[in-house]
């Protein structure tokens, strides 16, 4: 099964390696709608299974809801409020609109690094996704397994690059959706309609074996911060955007995000089918329908990774090609040159990734789930802005990018490794209790004046007691995209306001860009 959906989007990826450049980038911006929306479900489903494996599912599905919610509402509101105007621009890529927009030199490297730093991470912890699948359908170690996901990447992407990565996101669509359901079918078959079996209790069973927590949320404050960070971090991850750029037409690149909504939902509803994958059974060797079952759901759950690793691959790599190589460094490079610049950074971008996949495969796991709050620190509020208010500069803009990103960074890391000073730095706006504000300065004193026998207990017992009150309002580092996204937002306005407005013809532009058009 595995290997007829790997031929698949071998056929649908192979496509002439002297299509013009704008296949390379935007797939020609000739892909229909239904068509676009297919692959942005494809990939959108692994984008928000993450927060799934990453413990936002609360025991009975109760987190469920706030996954679904908050990942719909960020289609939503890029569909609605970016894809339609960056559409209408034509350019390539996010950092190329909002260069061009903002006239700033500066802003388009920075707005690349923003690319990367939410979407590195996710590709190289994708790998790893994709490499213990693999592991589990052959008899191959996590390092080959890595490999071989690189090599299912570039067979999606390397020769046609968008054209490519949107040609195969239809068929990896078609695949996740197909697999899915006669996944389920037999799950029901095997369990029956009202069986227990279908509550989705073994589901997250196999996924509390996987102790990946980051994305836990107890409480009704990170249940909020939670939904906040999924809508705004969805709305600006560069792989989904850039969809904006493939559609026919301004209504269709709206459409296009919409489509994908019910789309990625009924693939949703098979979810309970892929609990014997992830859980690592082993499968009784003349059990025919649970060998299917995990054929159906490795094949499926292998189309959403790609779909979503082509996606990443090809924003880092879009980025580094055209808006750093064509764009700052030679604007007179021919089309070939172009080409073969493109196609090498795709080459690197994967070793980059692979190789992170190899030696750090934890840590990547990890810092993926940061990508929502990156993406939504660094890159919506100046987004949001770009389309939605001509007054928005340069300089604002720039500010803003910097002190979103800045402050996302600084709370993500700061509570971690710097708890102590933290908390005295801005122990006003922690969720400390008076109890444990006592607790902690009793601590701090019983530290400085114990022997040094003792001294180490006390230590530790302090580290325990700092680290669950080093927080703004309770909110956990990982949605640090609460606090990033307001203030690049308030930053960029006030920036703005004080500093020289852009010119008549910049401001003429961002009107235009509203303008209603016909689809």
């Amino acid at each position: 099964m595995v290997l007829a959906g790997l031929l698949i989007y071998a056929f649908a990826g192979a496509v002439r390696l002297t299509r013009p450049i704008t296949d390379f980038y935007v797939a020609g911006a000739k892909v229909p709608a239904i068509y676009n929306g297919m692959g942005i479900a494809a990939g959108f489903v692994a984008v928000l299974a993450y927060p799934a494996l990453a413990g936002a599912l609360a025991p009975g599905w109760r987190g469920a809801p706030l996954i679904l919610g908050g990942g719909a509402g960020g289609l939503v509101l890029g569909g609605l409020l970016l894809a339609p105007y960056l559409r209408k621009f034509g350019g390539y890529t996010v950092p190329d609109f909002l260069g061009e927009r903002f006239s700033s030199a500066t802003l388009r490297p920075l707005a690349v690094v923003a690319v990367f730093l939410c979407s590195f991470p996710a590709l190289a912890a994708l790998l790893v996704c994709l490499a213990v699948i693999i592991t589990r359908i052959f008899a191959i170690d996590l390092a080959a397994g890595i490999g071989a996901a690189v090599a299912m990447l570039l067979l999606c992407t390397f020769m046609g690059g968008m054209r490519s990565g949107s040609l195969t996101g239809i068929a990896q669509y078609a695949v996740l959706l197909a697999g899915s359901v006669v996944a389920l079918a037999i799950l029901l078959w095997q369990h029956g309609a009202a069986s227990s079996g279908l509550d989705a209790s073994a589901l997250l069973d196999a996924l509390a074996k996987l102790k990946l927590d980051v994305l836990a949320a107890p409480d009704r404050v990170n249940q909020v911060a939670l939904v906040f960070c999924l809508v705004t971090g969805t709305a600006a991850l560069p792989h989904l955007v850039m969809r904006g750029f493939t559609a026919r037409s301004v209504e269709e690149a709206r459409t296009s995000f919409l489509f994908a909504v019910p789309l990625a939902g009924v693939v949703f509803l098979a979810a309970p089918a892929y609990a014997a994958l992830l859980g690592g059974e082993i499968v009784p060797s003349g059990d025919v329908l649970a060998t299917v079952l995990i054929g159906l759901t490795a094949t499926s759950a292998i189309a959403a990774c790609l779909a979503l690793g082509s996606g990443l691959l090809l924003a880092m790599a879009n980025g580094l090609s055209y808006d750093l190589y064509f764009k700052s460094l030679d604007v007179t490079a021919p089309t070939e040159r172009r080409l073969f610049i493109a196609r090498v950074c795709l080459l690197v971008v994967a070793a980059l990734a692979a190789a992170a996949a190899v030696t750090l495969p934890r840590t990547m796991l990890v810092l993926a789930g940061r990508a929502f709050s990156l993406a939504a620190s660094g890159l919506l509020p100046v987004l949001l802005l770009g389309v939605w208010w001509k007054r928005a500069n340069g300089q604002g803009a720039l500010a803003g990018m910097i002190a979103g990103l800045a402050v996302c960074i600084y709370y993500m890391l700061a509570p971690r490794y710097f708890p102590y000073a933290f908390y005295e730095t801005s122990s006003a706006f922690s969720n400390a209790t008076d109890l444990q504000a006592a607790a902690y300065a009793s601590l701090q004193q019983t530290y400085y004046v114990a022997d040094p026998q003792t001294r180490d207990a006390v230590a530790l017992l302090w580290e325990m007691k700092v680290r669950a009150i080093a927080n703004w309002w309770g909110v956990s580092g990982i949605f640090a995209g609460m606090f990033g996204v307001p203030v690049g937002l308030v930053v960029s306005i006030a920036v703005s306001l004080f500093t020289a407005a852009p010119s008549k013809d910049v401001q003429s532009f961002v009107e235009d860009l509203r303008k209603a058009q016909p689809a």
